[in-house]
């Protein structure tokens, strides 16, 4: 999971990258930077959404797996996203007290600071194994990690420009489809007929 964000991070950054340039090339409309924001949530949302039906197909989850598997994966997702919103916090904090020139006590202070978020840098999904294993069983569980990794690997195969359509979502083919007792928390329904509930600070 914490490959898989950081590689989502990289697809907003060069995102916003995108924008911002697209605001430098167009004279009629300019772009604020809460239209930069909007563009960066909508394009998060997409990513998410796309995670979730890629999730669903790979492990064609019956309604009951759905229902115990989603809580359970949400708090490992929010985990991973609150690790991962320390770490750049940290090291926003230590690069401004480098650059102000601040006392060596402030800057071992947030040194200090930066080698504890970083180490926080862990894959927490892989701390929830045995909890998905007793939802999912060992191979849907492998399937699990599986999936993780060739997720990451689809968006950064698009960030590269080396994708076409939708990245991240192959077609379902014949595969069952989830009968509507979707995912309490990060989703409900089939992915393309409702909208996606978005877990906080992400």
């Amino acid at each position: 999971m914490k490959k898989f964000a950081l590689a989502a991070l990289a697809l907003l950054a060069a995102i916003t990258m995108s924008a911002q340039q697209s605001q430098g090339r167009t004279e009629k409309k300019s772009f604020s930077k809460e239209d930069v924001e909007k563009f960066k949530q909508n394009a998060q949302n997409r990513i998410q959404s796309e995670h979730i039906a890629y999730l669903t197909s790979e492990l064609e989850l019956t309604p009951e797996e759905a229902e115990r598997f989603w809580p359970i994966y949400n708090k490992a997702h929010q985990e991973q996203m609150d690790n991962n919103q320390n770490y750049r916090k940290a090291l926003k904090d230590l690069k401004m007290a480098v650059k102000e020139g601040k006392s060596e006590t402030d800057i071992k202070a947030a040194l200090d600071a930066y080698n504890k978020a970083k180490s926080g840098q862990r894959n927490v999904l892989a701390d929830y194994q045995k909890d998905f294993i007793k939802i999912l069983g060992v191979v849907k569980t492998a399937k699990l990690y599986v999936a993780e990794d060739s997720f990451r690997t689809r968006q950064i195969h698009n960030l590269t420009g080396g994708g076409k359509g939708q990245p991240g979502v192959r077609p379902q083919g014949n595969r069952q489809q989830n009968n509507g007792k979707g995912r309490p928390g990060y989703g409900k329904g089939q992915p393309k007929e409702k909208p996606v509930q978005q877990p906080e600070n992400i």
